[in-house]
């Protein structure tokens, strides 16, 4: 009851709190009011490959994505189930996996748009079956509470749908929530900072579920140019903090453990390029490395597709 407890207020003071820092963060000479068209926030950019655009904006997205050498899937079973019941049928020493996603936002006001993202997955374990078929979909809602010249602060809350067959690695089997904070900071034309706190909660789920916060920071450099090619660098750091769960340990092809979860930390670099031909579409190319002991997969790569509208 007290865990529960617990994540009810974490999710209510993210909201509660949103409009306390729209209204601090509104003050001073440097604020100005948002657009008033429906394009979203207005004369800025989001490059970013894994942190979360902080913009609210039409848009489509289609993704692929490949991990390797992820030695612990169950970890609070924020990727798939626990072994067994619900989870797949033996322990699992390693996977990889690779991901088809695709994503579609629209705005629904000046800077409140509603998403809704759908994985489809290709799993290679090595100790049962390799298999495909669609993963845990999510959908949800940014709200942009801050929207000056300089910044974009926004509320985004991401729910998790288990529409994943748990039993064959390809779902958590269970709702989750994910309130995230999101920042859009413009240091110059060219120059960029964006950033994300997230704190994913499962709700329901076996006793290896638990709570995880998520945060990144991401750098990059480049603009985009609406009659010619344009390309902009990006580097992130992404973490992740798991607060609570259990986790399925190999100590042999054939002896597993049960530990906690709690107290994990995982850090990762992932470096990428976003570039694109004019103002609606364009491209990005990624790649990511585990620099902690403690890791969700050791190699990542990201390409995608994006088209604003």
């Amino acid at each position: 009851m007290r865990r529960t407890a617990g994540k009810i207020l974490a999710v209510a003071v993210l909201l509660v709190g949103g409009p306390a820092f729209a209204q601090s963060g509104a003050s001073g000479p440097a604020a100005t009011p948002a657009s008033e068209t429906d394009e979203g926030p207005t004369g800025k950019e989001s490059t970013v490959g894994y942190i979360d655009s902080a913009l609210p904006r039409n848009t489509f997205r289609l993704r692929f994505d490949a991990a390797y050498d992820f030695e612990r899937p169950t970890r609070a079973e924020f990727f798939c189930a626990r072994t067994i019941n619900p989870g797949v049928p033996r322990p699992e020493t390693r996977v990889d996996y690779q991901d088809l996603i695709g994503y579609l936002e629209v705005l629904a006001a000046p800077r409140l748009s509603l998403f809704v993202e759908g994985p489809y997955r290709f799993l290679n374990p090595q100790v049962n079956a390799n298999t495909s078929g669609f993963n845990d979909m999510n959908t949800g809602f940014k709200w942009a509470f801050v929207d000056t010249p300089a910044w974009t602060t926004t509320f985004q809350l991401r729910t998790y749908i288990p529409t994943g067959a748990a039993s064959h690695g390809l779902g958590t089997h269970h709702v989750s929530l994910e309130p995230a904070l999101l920042v859009n900071h413009c240091l110059s034309e060219k120059f960029r900072l964006e950033g994300e706190l997230r704190y994913w909660v499962p709700i329901g789920g076996t006793n290896f579920a638990g709570d995880i916060i998520r945060y990144g920071l991401g750098a990059s450099y480049g603009r985009r140019n609406p009659d010619g090619f344009w390309a902009a660098p990006v580097v992130e750091f992404v973490g992740w903090t798991v607060l609570s769960g259990k986790e399925s340990v190999s100590l042999s092809p054939t002896l597993f453990a049960v530990q906690s979860a709690a107290g994990d930390t995982i850090v990762n670099v992932k470096a990428g390029l976003r570039f694109g031909f004019g103002t609606w579409t364009d491209f990005y190319a990624g790649y990511g490395r585990a620099l902690t002991g403690a890791t969700w997969y050791t190699d990542t790569f990201r390409v995608e597709f994006r088209l604003l509208f």
